[in-house]
């Protein structure tokens, strides 16, 4: 069976009132600091939380992905993106195990747990001895300090791909 994000809780940042209902792949801008680059929108409502919980489903990914196209407005999205999104997103999440508690940052799903990260992101390179999203389960404030900072990010920018 498949697998993917549901909200976990309410902790950290939940603007998500939404319950059982399956989280949207991130929608990535060039503002990461926003949200976009370290939250996960919820399906239904469209807004964002900050802990997903991994799931089964039972029903293939690529509908999952159809659904979502759907509900973005993308009309002109071709049915071979929609499959290739699905095994992408299938292949990230099997590393999961079901029940696992996972962040977004910047391109990556994580544990939450996970130590000592270090990558380069969509938008930036990241290093943390721990993420900000387990620190915040002390400290919410830990969140908007470092990854709602707009300085965080620019301060990380990858170089321009040409």
């Amino acid at each position: 069976m498949p697998k993917f994000l549901f909200k976990a809780n309410d902790d950290g940042i939940s603007h998500c009132q939404c319950a059982e209902e399956p989280a949207m792949s991130t929608g990535q801008l060039d503002c990461p600091w926003c949200g976009c680059g370290w939250l996960i929108p919820c399906s239904a409502c469209k807004r964002s939380f900050t802990y997903a919980v991994i799931r089964e489903i039972d029903e293939p990914l690529v509908e999952v992905g159809r659904r979502e196209v759907a509900a973005r407005g993308l009309n002109d999205i071709p049915e071979q993106d929609i499959i290739d999104w699905a095994e992408a997103m299938g292949d990230d999440l099997d590393r999961f195990k079901i029940g696992q508690i996972v962040v977004y940052l910047d391109g990556e799903y994580l544990e939450l747990d996970s130590r000592n990260v270090s990558f380069d992101g969509y938008f930036a390179h990241h290093e943390f001895k721990t993420l900000p999203h387990a620190d915040a389960l002390e400290r919410p404030e830990v969140l908007d300090k470092t990854l709602g900072a707009r300085s965080y990010w620019l301060e990380r920018k990858l170089p321009e791909q040409d």
